[in-house]
C-alpha cells in the first residue's frame, strides 16, 4: 500500500535540516512519505536528507525580492508538482513558500495545508520609506490571494497573529494556532555548565542593525573600559547589498582592538553557546521566535533580549534573564553589568532557561501540537 505524501517547503535548503529535521522524521513516524522542497543546492543537506529517506525536489525560487515573471514561474512549477504528487499534507514556512506554496495548493482536494509564520521581518516593521511601503503593499495582496482557501495557519507569537488580523490577511475559515516557536532539539543542544570565569557574552545573528548588533557593540565599548577582562563574542555573516548591514572592516577593526571577538559565520554554534556565560539578542527585527534564543535556553544560558515581538516570550518574568527596551544600549549595559557584578545570577537564571526550554520549547512538543491542530 502506497504511503500518503507530506511536503515540507522552505526558502533555504540548509534550514530544512537545521530547523525542520525533527518535523521530517515525526511525519515519517506518522506514516507519511516525506518530500522536502527548497531552492538551491547544498550537497551536505541533500546527503542528510537522502540518509533520512526524505526525497528532495529543487524549486526555482528567488529567496529575496519579488520578480513577477520569476515568481509566476515558481507558482506554475509548484502547481504542476502538486498536481502530480497529490500530497495529503503540505507545511510551508517563511514568506515566499507560505505565499506560493499555499497558492499552489488551493486546488488540492482534501489536502491539509498549513502556513507557518516564522516571523514578519521587515514587512512587520514600520514602513518608513516608499520602497518599504510598496513592498508591504505587494506582500499583503499576495498573502490575501494565497491564503483565500488556506485551511490552517500557525504563528510563533501572538503579536504576529494580531498583525495578520489587523491587516485582514486571513479568511474567517482558516483555523489558527500559536506554537512555541519552531521548538528546539534538547538532545542536539544539550545543557552546558555555567561559565563564570571569564564572563563571556555572545550574540549570534545576521549582522544587520535590526538585530541589535550596533547596540551590542556600543555596550561592549562602554563595559570594556571598566571591565577589560569581560569577553564579547559576535557570530554571523554581514548581508552584502543590505543598507542595514554592518561593515566587515568595522568588525575586524573592533576585533583587532580586542573590543569584540568577531568569529564570522559558524556552521555549528554549539561549542560557542556551551562556552558563553550569557546570550544576548537586542533585536528590533520582527522575529517569529529566534532560534538562537531557543538553542541558548536549551543549553542553560541566561538571556538578555528586547521587549519585541517573538523575543519577549522567551523571558519568564526576569527568572531566566532580562528584557530591555529596543535600541537602548544603556539598558543593555545595565543588564550586562548585573551579571558581571553578581556572577551567581549566571547559574541561577541559566537553570530557569533550561526549565523553560524543557517545559515550553521542546521540539517534540511543538511538533505534536501542530499535528493535533491539523488532526494528523
Amino acid at each position: 500500500m502506497q504511503k500518503p505524501t507530506a511536503i515540507v517547503f522552505g526558502s533555504y535548503l540548509p534550514s530544512v535540516i537545521n530547523f525542520r529535521k525533527p518535523l521530517l522524521t515525526a511525519l515519517q513516524d506518522k506514516g507519511y512519505k516525506v518530500i522536502a522542497l527548497a531552492p538551491g543546492n547544498d550537497e551536505t543537506t541533500e546527503k542528510i536528507l537522502a540518509e533520512l529517506d526524505v526525497e528532495f525536489i529543487q524549486v526555482p525560487l528567488g529567496r529575496t525580492g519579488f520578480n513577477p515573471l520569476q515568481d509566476y514561474k515558481t507558482l506554475q512549477f509548484l502547481q504542476r508538482l502538486f498536481q502530480e504528487l497529490e500530497p495529503e499534507v503540505v507545511i510551508t514556512y517563511t514568506i515566499k513558500p507560505n505565499i506560493y506554496g499555499s497558492w499552489a495548493a488551493k486546488n488540492l482536494k482534501n489536502a491539509k495545508v498549513l502556513a507557518w509564520i516564522t516571523g514578519l521581518g521587515y514587512v512587520g516593521m514600520e514602513a518608513d520609506t516608499f520602497k518599504r511601503k510598496l513592498v508591504r503593499s505587494v506582500i499583503f495582496r499576495l498573502y490575501k490571494k494565497a491564503f483565500s482557501k488556506l485551511p490552517f495557519i500557525a504563528f510563533q507569537n501572538p503579536d504576529d497573529q494580531q498583525f495578520f488580523k489587523q491587516h485582514s490577511l486571513l479568511r474567517l475559515h482558516t483555523a489558527q494556532t500559536i506554537t512555541s516557536g519552531s521548538g528546539v532539539d534538547l538532545k542536539h543542544y544539550p545543557k552546558a555548565a555555567p561559565q563564570v570565569s571569564p564572563i563571556k557574552f555572545l550574540l549570534i545573528a545576521r549582522l544587520i542593525g535590526a538585530k541589535g548588533v550596533n547596540e551590542y557593540l556600543a555596550a561592549a565599548k562602554i563595559i570594556k573600559k571598566d571591565y577589560p577582562e569581560v569577553i564579547f563574542q559576535l557570530i554571523g555573516m554581514t548581508d552584502e547589498g543590505n543598507p542595514d548591514s554592518l561593515e566587515e572592516n568595522e568588525l575586524n577593526e573592533l576585533h583587532e582592538r580586542s573590543i569584540i571577538e568577531y568569529l564570522g559565520f559558524q556552521s555549528d554554534v554549539r561549542k560557542y553557546l556551551s562556552q558563553c556565560s550569557v546570550f544576548v539578542l537586542p533585536s528590533y527585527y520582527r522575529e517569529g521566535t529566534p532560534r538562537t534564543i531557543l538553542e541558548s535556553l536549551a543549553m542553560g544560558k541566561p538571556i538578555i533580549t528586547t521587549d519585541n515581538p517573538g523575543c519577549r516570550e522567551t523571558i519568564d518574568g526576569d527568572k531566566n534573564g532580562y528584557l530591555i527596551p529596543v535600541k537602548d544600549a544603556d539598558a543593555l549595559v545595565k543588564a550586562m553589568i548585573s551579571f558581571i557584578d553578581n556572577p551567581a545570577l549566571i547559574e541561577q537564571k541559566g537553570e530557569e532557561s533550561y526549565r523553560l526550554a524543557v517545559e515550553k520549547y521542546d521540539v517534540h512538543k511543538v511538533n505534536q501540537h501542530l499535528f493535533e491542530f491539523m488532526s494528523l
